[in-house]
């Protein structure tokens, strides 16, 4: 029998109702997975399982600090220039598994930002061609902070606006929240 790759599945199924596509998880281990671990566990897009004979009180503040976490500035952000399509976004999610795109100037981080396109701005169109500066949320409609601000300051900015991602900007894109 010939082997193909794209046979493989390397999904796992955690619950019955939840399943990683790529599944990192950490050792429900006491001394393993505590909030720390979880949170990075997260981050990559894994789980970290907290020991179920630790005390109940204890799993709880565990549980709390990991969903209490805030999470931190995005660096070096995946950029595309206005005349990308849609099909660029989907190419994006595709590769890194996130739809959240900057929309600068020049296509590059450090480019004039113009806006942004999120899954929400594309979701219900059929029309991969189309170019994403006619669905794109436009700069003086997304919230922005100066750059060096605070990770704290930004949040509470967020906290404030009800919206999901900042930037933090005074005309070029820096990094994202």
């Amino acid at each position: 029998k010939q082997w193909y790759q794209r046979r493989v599945a390397i999904t796992a199924g955690i619950t019955k109702n939840l399943n990683l596509n790529t599944p990192l998880v950490s050792s429900p281990m006491d001394t393993v997975t505590e909030s720390r671990m979880a949170i990075a566990m997260a981050l990559m897009g894994g789980i970290g399982i907290v020991h179920h004979n630790c005390t109940p009180e204890f799993q709880a503040d565990e549980v709390r600090k990991v969903k209490k976490f805030e999470q931190g500035f995005i660096l070096d952000p995946i950029v595309l220039s206005s005349d990308a399509s849609i099909n660029d976004v989907k190419r994006v999610k595709d590769t890194y598994g996130f739809s959240g795109v900057a929309v600068t100037d020049t296509g590059n981080l450090g480019g004039k930002l113009v806006g942004m396109v999120t899954a929400r701005d594309i979701d219900f169109i059929d029309d991969f061609g189309q170019s994403i500066s006619e669905v794109m949320t436009p700069r003086d409609k997304l919230i922005t902070a100066n750059h060096g601000v605070s990770l704290r300051e930004a949040n509470q900015i967020l906290q404030a606006s009800k919206k999901e991602k900042s930037t933090d900007c005074d005309s070029a894109l820096i990094p994202l929240l």
